[in-house]
Order: C-alpha cells, then sequence, then structure tokens
C-alpha cells in the first residue's frame, strides 16, 4: 500500500453495532476530550464533537444517514494517538474484516452492508486490495449491487481507481439507472473537495 504524495492527518474509524454514542462518550471522558459541538435531541442525523486537550486534534462521532453507520472522523496531528485509543477502547471495524464481509456475502442485502462498510473503513491511500475489490463488485449481477457500489465509492472518490470504475459503469453497465448513478458520481468527483 503506497503513501500517496502527502500524509494524512485524518482517520475514519466504523464502530460496530453495539457500540453507542455513549460508549464512544466514556471514552471521551476518560481522554479527557472537551466537547465542542453536539446534535439538538431531534436533529438528525446525530454528530457530537470533541477535541484533544491540546485542542489541535478533532474527534467527530457521526451517524451516517446514507450507509446505515456509525462512526468516528479523528483529523489533525494526534490522529494515530487518539485512533489507537479508540480502536483499543471500542469494537471497530478493521478494512480487512469489512474486505471478508463483503467477498463473503451472499445476498444482496449483504453485499451492500458490505460495500458500505469496505467505502467507510478505507484508509486514505489507495489500497491495492480494496482497489480489486471495488473492481470485482463492479461485475456484480444485481443493479442494485453496483449502485450501492458507486455510493461506497463516493467516500474514496480521490482514489484514481474510483473514476476508471465510474466510467466504465456509466458507459458499458446494461442498467440505465446504474449508468444515470455512474454519471453523477462522476459529475460530484469533477467537483471541488467539500470536506
Amino acid at each position: 500500500m503506497s503513501k500517496g504524495k502527502h500524509m494524512s492527518t485524518s482517520v475514519r474509524i466504523v464502530l460496530k453495532r453495539e457500540v453507542s454514542l455513549d460508549d464512544v462518550g466514556v471514552v471521551a471522558y476518560d481522554q479527557q476530550w472537551g466537547i465542542t459541538s453536539v446534535t439538538r435531541k431531534n436533529e438528525s442525523p446525530r454528530r457530537q464533537a470533541w477535541s484533544t486537550p491540546s485542542r489541535n486534534t478533532s474527534i467527530t462521532f457521526l451517524e451516517d444517514p446514507y450507509l446505515g453507520l456509525r462512526y468516528i472522523v479523528v483529523k489533525g496531528p494526534e490522529f494515530a494517538d487518539v485512533s489507537r485509543v479508540i480502536r483499543s477502547s471500542l469494537a471497530c471495524w478493521t478494512i480487512e474484516e469489512a474486505l471478508t464481509f463483503l467477498m463473503e456475502s451472499g445476498e444482496r442485502d449483504q453485499k451492500i452492508h458490505g460495500i458500505y462498510l469496505v467505502a467507510a473503513s478505507s484508509p486514505t491511500a489507495e489500497s491495492r486490495t480494496v482497489m480489486e475489490a471495488l473492481r470485482t463488485v463492479s461485475h456484480d449481477a444485481d443493479p442494485e449491487v453496483r449502485r450501492a457500489l458507486l455510493v461506497g465509492m463516493g467516500y474514496v472518490g480521490h482514489w484514481p481507481v474510483v473514476r476508471s470504475i465510474a466510467e466504465s459503469l456509466h458507459n458499458n453497465d446494461p442498467d440505465e439507472i446504474v449508468r444515470r448513478d455512474a454519471g453523477f458520481l462522476l459529475e460530484g468527483l469533477g467537483l471541488p473537495d467539500a470536506q
């Protein structure tokens, strides 16, 4: 796995189903992270953010309504140390587990969940193993699985392979809706990064 041209200072950590916002809050309290923002009671999706005592690294818990996942985004110079604390304190998906789940999935809903787990768990730098998994799924017989792949690839849109897979689906997929969605992804990839 190559590092790319610049060193990343952020990571996304996907939480397993049993991990709640309260569980993340306990870790935050233990680590003396200060709360910087909280979602209002009836607001959706739920989101809460903290910063490290040095205030140079942010930790944001998100409930992602598109993927149906909860994850933590860590940004800043202390991201590696903070990530280690989170992974050692909470049940989190690794990219290896996500890839295994995807490749062993048989039915549509499992495959779609696997695609979303892989997309959200992917490292910042392009990974050959993940790229091969994305290419394999792009040939799945089920158009709903291929559409889910396009949604998932939006989360790793900065990888060059995403554009080539999306172009292939846009130009060659037998399903009109998949071709349309691939076009939307390609349009989105042309936009400036909105992180």
